[in-house]
């Protein structure tokens, strides 16, 4: 009956086949648009793909909702923003029974059989996918014949397939001859260039900080990258569309291809997305996407340039198969657009966290979202100790390096308004760790499986990670785990009915992955009455050698970009310099000269009084302290301006000139500490205040501009104590430094109330009292009382 109903619902629409269409959709991990010769690009990466979008629709303006994987995938397979199906953070997943792609498509009368790997993560479940073909364990671990095995298993049903791509995603390596089609012979020659390929071509994570690239490494990264791109052309897409025509499936199946999300390559100082650089941002080259759609019998050739977002290609592919859609769905259906007609301009809101899948509990809170209304579009990070919005013209600055919020406040006010409302809206309530129904477990908990200090190996362990335990069936459990080390760890809880948690199968090179997250420890909790078991540790043995680069590799690595660090820097610095030149250049000579003149005459008409009431040492050590409060003040409402282009022109990397000058510091403190000989009571005291420092520029580090409060007033209470010391007792100077270094600090943050650009904030008051008092402590420790200036 459902294949009637499908049969007549096709013949009576307009313009759609009196046969069954089938679905196939495939989605790409990292893809970018730009990097696609049907989008643009000026090297034929994408022929095959191109084709293959020549014959239906390719969106040239299309956005995911969210900058990593899962929320992003979640949007296309539910029509729903990443804040409405929930599955925003490791260890989410849909609640049970929400309308997806699979449950849609079943309802019509179409198999939707479960051939993705990504099912065995928990943040896939529920997406409606079901039991699948007797051998597709069996093809899985081999890439993508799974999916090629499946279109013959299911040719003469309608099927619904729902395939993800990988193989884009870091680390960017491309087999031979991809992986030289594009870059220059001997680009890797150079030893600090080599050491950071490797990096790209080892890792599957690389953290923002611990690698330093430089402007030149775009050509080779861009390279390596397309290079992937052409291989999954040639060994992907192409043979696919050749066995669909061979299936004779080509003009009776809907494919629709895009991405989960985009790529940053240096565009903004660093590679990879949330999840791999563990740097959540918003822009462009993070959240555009490809998106084509091809059905001969339904869709005509066209390229679209409205901005559209992923959440449209539900609603679209339903209407055009005469479905109805779900009144969950946020999207809305392109077929206006698909018959050459156009729909009202809508925004796309976008939603990541700061770590992607690898966020840590602190990463969790935080959230990156952005509002984009051409030409305008709106950045905002929220989280513990930052509240900040960017701004950018996208016709003037399309690679979104130009703040402009300070200029256009009216812009700024509305599409704020328009975000937070956004948020509001689709906030999903906080739902109960225990589903109704659900038994209520008594007795111990032991587990099962693995045993404490097992190793799986992947014949022995069936490709999968089974975790067993005793307990009462059907009853809430959660599955605490700790796992790996460094740059690869995860903690966190996954929610289980039942008394077991089974993660795979696996292919392969996932299986291998999982290596790099050794050791495991994990524990299992009831829900309702809290009892848990003991802590279980395995680890999981590659199927080949140690996959993890090795720690000489690593250190190797880490040194050879310390030089490069402070090059980009230093020629950053250079080129803020040179545009302040410019714009001092921008004002008439006579201009310059008249001030000049002024400060001349006022300074010969100040100067000589003051130096001999106060004599010279006094004059010049208080001049000191006022001319420094005086550059702290007059530079409030261009702080953040200057700290943009700075940020910009060093590629992120002014962060670590708070760095450098705690670096200077500490060889200072080593100096005194050598030429005073100080008791073991001192040095334990400079250690101390040393780990007190550490621990400011770590909790700074989501607002890298307040550490240079720590050396700001720091030296201001230093300042003013040397300049007290001239007439004071060590007391009395110390209480004078550190009060008068307070004060300025806390009339500069009552300053930035009035600013239309700045922000007052309780919590930098105390930072600067604090740093001041610091300051202090360190010259208690490190001047001696007999000691003048």
């Amino acid at each position: 009956m459902a294949a009637l109903v499908i049969l007549v619902g096709f013949a009576v629409a307009e313009g759609q086949p009196a046969s069954p269409i089938n679905v196939l959709l495939i989605t790409v991990d990292t893809f970018r648009a730009d990097r696609l010769s049907g989008y643009g690009h000026d090297r034929l990466t994408s022929p095959s793909l191109d084709a293959l979008a020549a014959d239906g629709a390719l969106f040239e303006q299309a956005f995911s909702s969210s900058s990593w994987t899962t929320p992003g995938l979640m949007s296309v397979l539910t029509g729903q923003s990443a804040p409405s199906h929930g599955v925003d953070v490791r260890g989410k997943s849909l609640r049970p029974g929400s309308p997806t792609f699979a449950t849609e498509l079943a309802k019509a009368g179409y198999v939707t059989p479960d051939i993705l790997y990504l099912s065995s993560i928990p943040n896939f479940q529920n997406i409606g996918l079901t039991e699948t073909y007797e051998e597709r364990d069996k093809h899985l671990p081999n890439g993508d014949e799974v999916l090629f095995k499946a279109l013959e298993a299911y040719q003469d049903s309608t099927f619904f397939l729902y395939y993800h791509y990988r193989n884009l995603h870091l680390p960017y390596n491309p087999s031979p001859p991809y992986d030289t089609l594009y870059t220059e012979p001997g680009f890797d020659l150079d030893g600090f260039v080599r050491k950071r390929v490797d990096v790209v071509r080892e890792n599957v994570t690389i953290p923002v900080g611990t690698v330093t690239f430089a402007g030149s490494d775009s050509a080779w990264i861009y390279g390596l990258y397309d290079g992937q791109i052409k291989q999954m052309d040639e060994t992907f897409f192409k043979p696919l569309v050749a066995h669909l025509k061979t299936l004779d499936l080509y003009e009776r199946t809907m494919i629709i291809v895009t991405a989960d999300h985009g790529e940053e390559l240096l565009e903004h100082g660093f590679i990879g997305h949330p999840s791999t650089s563990f740097k959540g941002a918003a822009y462009d080259e993070l959240i555009r996407q490809p998106m084509m759609m091809t059905c001969p019998p339904l869709i005509q050739p066209i390229r679209l340039s409205q901005q559209v977002q992923n959440v449209d290609i539900l609603p679209t592919a339903l209407e055009l198969l005469g479905l109805p859609i779900p009144e969950t769905v946020e999207g809305r259906s392109l077929v206006p657009l698909l018959k050459g007609g156009r729909l009202p301009d809508r925004p796309v809101f976008t939603e990541t966290t700061q770590g992607g899948y690898q966020s840590t509990p602190a990463m969790m809170r935080v959230r990156v979202r952005a509002h984009r209304e051409p030409p305008w579009k709106l950045i905002h990070t929220l989280g513990p100790g930052i509240d900040r919005y960017e701004l950018y013209h996208l016709e003037q600055d399309p690679g979104e390096l130009r703040d402009v919020s300070a200029a256009h406040p009216e812009v700024l006010s509305r599409m704020r308004q328009t975000l937070h409302a956004w948020a509001v809206s689709t906030a999903r309530e906080v739902e109960s760790p225990i589903p109704d129904g659900a038994a209520v477990h008594t007795g111990p908990i032991r587990v099962a499986y693995p045993a404490d200090g097992d190793t799986l190996r992947y014949v022995d362990a069936e490709m999968t990670v089974d975790l067993r335990w005793t307990g009462t069936d059907n009853a809430a459990y959660a599955v605490d785990y700790d796992v790996g080390e460094g740059n690869y760890s995860l903690d966190g809880r996954i929610p289980v009915i039942g008394l077991v948690s089974s993660h795979g199968p696996f292919t392969e090179e996932m299986w291998n992955m999982l290596t790099l997250y050794n050791p495991y420890a994990f524990r299992i909790v009831a829900e309702e009455s809290g009892a848990a078991s003991d802590w279980v540790r395995f680890t999981i043995s590659p199927t080949s050698a140690d996959v993890r680069p090795n720690l000489s590799v690593r250190m190797a690595t880490v040194g050879a970009h310390v030089l490069s660090e402070a090059r980009i820097l230093v020629s950053g610095l250079w080129m803020l310099l040179g545009v302040a030149v410019e714009a001092a250049g921008g004002h008439l000579p006579s201009d310059v000269m008249g001030w000049g003149l002024v400060v001349v005459l006022l300074g010969a008409a100040v100067f000589p009084p003051v130096f001999r009431r106060l004599g010279t040492p006094r004059a010049s050590a208080w001049g000191l302290v006022v001319l420094y409060s005086g550059l702290i003040y007059s530079t409030l409402s261009l702080v953040p301006e200057l700290w943009g282009l700075a940020f910009r022109l060093t590629l992120g990397r002014i962060d670590l000139a708070a760095t450098l000058l705690g670096i200077g510091a500490a060889v200072w403190v080593a100096i005194r500490i050598v030429k005073r000989r100080l008791g073991w009571q001192r040095l334990a005291a400079v250690a101390v205040l040393g780990c007190v420092y550490a621990y400011l520029i770590l909790w700074l580090s989501q607002s890298p501009a307040e550490r240079f409060h720590l050396a700001e007033y720091g030296l201001l209470s230093f300042l003013t104590y040397r300049a007290a010391r001239l007439d004071l007792d060590r007391t009395r100077s110390v209480v004078v430094g550190l009060v008068t270094a307070s004060l300025i600090g806390a009339g500069d943050e009552c300053i930035q109330w009035a600013l239309p650009n700045r922000v007052f904030e309780w919590k930098d008051i105390w930072l600067n009292v604090g740093s001041s008092a610091l300051g202090m402590v360190l010259v208690l420790l490190l001047v001696e009382e007999t000691d003048r200036a």
